[in-house]
């Protein structure tokens, strides 16, 4: 606990702040708390709930600008040929999400705030393969960007019009793909080389967190549904079927190897809690970006993703300097 402590920063603070605002504002305050006249409890966490909401908004809009400039001002993460097309389109899409947090964004600038973040994670997943990153690190970047391209696109057709194109199966593309980055994460994210402490803590999450998900989709499935869609934008409709048990087993699957994974990056420090604080990011947002909030912690979450690559590129480098320096490698 104290390690965890002392490795707190704006992407932790931001992180945390997340979380609550998922616990406090989309599943509390849209379940539980009555719309009018509560009692002072339920008023006060109300309160409590919308704090939590405008902090984390506003905190996520000022960290997605820094780490937006600090990326620009770097050659690790996006080359010289795409920092004019990604400083205007960051520019575009941070105006409109802090008009979003700060006040209302009508309809229509709300499809353009979720277009502008859908290139902004196409950029970021295209400039992700320039440097000699790791594979894992390159593909776990892009997969947690796929769907955010997937579902800007899609609704970009919608508005358009456009007839070849299925908007509702792009976005099922895209959630499954979502899926598939949340259940490879122990591969992709996991620091390696794997430490018997490390894998005793990364199973023990997993298995816990696998167990509690499945006993109350069995015990209480309505307010699994509930907490599902009003707080991840995940539609669940049921047990009755073969394939909705299978969904509902790929969901469980996926947010167990997330959470496990996140709580084994989260244990070490540098650039694995690092990465562990930007899975937490990734997975309090939801599946489907549905308000500037989510958008901009998406966003900042794969920023500090993509920065946990660029400084295990850094410590390889460093560990390669030394080795060719000391006696055994001359």
């Amino acid at each position: 606990m104290r390690r965890l402590l002392a490795g707190l920063n704006l992407t932790a603070l931001l992180a945390l702040s997340a979380l609550a605002e998922l616990v406090l504002c989309r599943i509390l305050g849209a379940i539980f708390l009555p719309s009018q006249n509560g009692t002072v409890a339920e008023r006060w966490a109300a309160g409590a709930g919308l704090f939590v909401s405008n902090f984390s908004g506003i905190l996520a809009l000022l960290l997605a600008v820094a780490a937006l400039l600090h990326a620009l001002r770097s050659d690790q993460m996006f080359p010289r040929s795409m920092r004019i097309t990604v400083s205007t389109v960051g520019v575009f899409f941070t105006v409109l999400a802090g008009l979003g947090v700060l006040w209302t964004l009508g309809p229509r600038y709300h499809v353009h705030m979720r277009i502008s973040h859908g290139f902004l994670a196409f950029f970021l997943a295209l400039g992700i393969w320039h440097g000699a990153r790791s594979w894992r690190s390159k593909l776990a970047v892009t997969l947690f960007a796929i769907p955010i391209v997937l579902q800007s696109a899609a609704l970009f057709a919608h508005r358009m019009g456009w007839s070849r194109l299925d908007p509702a199966q792009m976005i099922r593309v895209g959630h499954a793909i979502a899926l598939a980055a949340m259940t490879a994460t122990p591969v992709l994210v996991a620091p390696w080389p794997w430490r018997a402490a490390r894998i005793a803590v990364t199973v023990a999450a997993g298995t816990i967190l696998a167990a509690a998900l499945s006993a109350a989709t069995v015990l209480r499935f309505d307010l699994v549904q509930a907490v599902a869609y009003y707080g991840l934008r995940i539609d669940l409709t049921g047990l009755g079927s073969s394939a909705e048990r299978l969904y509902a087993g790929a969901l469980i699957a996926a947010f167990a190897c997330l959470g496990a994974t996140t709580v084994g990056c989260l244990i070490e420090k540098g650039k694995s809690r690092l990465a562990g604080w930007a899975l937490l990011l990734l997975g309090v947002a939801g599946m489907e970006i549905s308000s500037p909030k989510p958008a901009l912690f998406t966003l900042c979450g794969l920023l500090a993703l993509a920065a946990a690559t660029v400084q295990e590129e850094r410590s390889t480098a460093t560990t390669g300097a030394r080795d060719i320096d000391s006696p055994a490698g001359s």
